[in-house]
């Protein structure tokens, strides 16, 4: 396994929180398109007990569609493209990219058999294809899932809990919770989301944020020696950034920050590598329309 039991209770209030999904899906009344591209890039740094070192650059597209069935269900339908270029000296057996294909399909509703109108229920499955090339290979393919309780209080005060799933993952059982809290007109908690942040509002149209960053994910080698096996990609990160909004449709985010608790390895114990902290500069560009 790749996560120490010390690391694991350490960094664990912060993958419950990164991996809460958004509670916010009141706010939009028409059917909305979200196009979101992002460039990250991790700076070379050195891997533990060795003389050798590892940068990795990571782009991602993310497309998604909101609408509402029969003007009262939420809907999102969602399709996302990642790409991770490593460039590493080391003699474990690496592969050179990364890719990812994730679907998306998402609803909420009020949950059955309570009259409390504050309760809701989440539902999202995500059907996934990671390798090291952009063959469809039917062994790489997972379906994850996640379902969730939500208590919305107010669109200030929003509580979610649950479980996500992911079958034939190692760890196939991640608790989940999350917050949205907004104490007044500049501050604001957001931890129940894909993309959690704290932020405060310096203007009508600019914040500055706290962000958090997660990935726990596998990947099944599909060239080179280690064809076959699955390759497991560990890393948190936080930082902080400054996001913009243009007009109505083009947002803005750049970051900078740190990562931490890293490691590459495979799964049949066949070679890992634990990059030591590195430091990160990202850049993200939204349209909704």
């Amino acid at each position: 396994m790749l996560v120490k039991d010390k690391k694991f209770f350490l960094i664990l209030p912060l993958c419950l929180a990164s991996t809460a999904p958004s509670a916010g899906w009141a706010e939009e009344e028409e059917p909305q398109v979200v196009a979101e591209i992002q460039s990250r890039h991790i700076y070379s740094s050195d891997i533990e007990a060795t003389d050798d070192d590892i940068d990795i650059t990571a782009t991602k597209f993310d497309l998604t569609y909101k609408f509402k069935v029969a003007g009262e269900l939420p809907v999102d339908i969602s399709l996302g493209v990642g790409h991770k270029d490593i460039n590493a000296d080391t003699s474990v057996d690496l592969p050179s990219r990364l890719e990812s294909r994730r679907l998306g399909l998402s609803t909420k509703f009020p949950v059955p058999f309570v009259s409390d109108d504050r309760f809701f229920m989440g539902i999202d499955i995500l059907p996934t294809l990671n390798t090291d090339s952009w063959d469809w290979k039917s062994g790489a393919f997972r379906i994850p899932f996640r379902s969730y309780l939500i208590f919305k209080e107010s669109d200030d005060f929003i509580l979610v809990c649950g479980v996500t799933v992911r079958p034939e993952y190692e760890r196939e059982v991640i608790p989940l919770i999350g917050l949205i809290y907004r104490p007044n007109d500049r501050l604001a908690f957001n931890l129940a989301s894909d993309d959690p942040n704290i932020s405060y509002k310096l203007t009508d149209a600019t914040l500055l944020r706290w962000d958090f960053q997660y990935a726990f994910d596998e990947y099944e080698v599909t060239r080179g020696a280690q064809e076959g096996v699955v390759l497991q990609y560990q890393e948190i990160s936080s930082g902080f950034g400054i996001e913009h909004q243009f007009n109505e449709v083009f947002k803005g985010i750049v970051s900078v920050g740190g990562v931490f608790n890293r490691q590459l390895g495979y799964k049949d114990d066949v070679g890992k590598v634990a990059p030591e902290t590195g430091f990160y500069t990202s850049a993200r560009l939204t349209a909704s329309f």
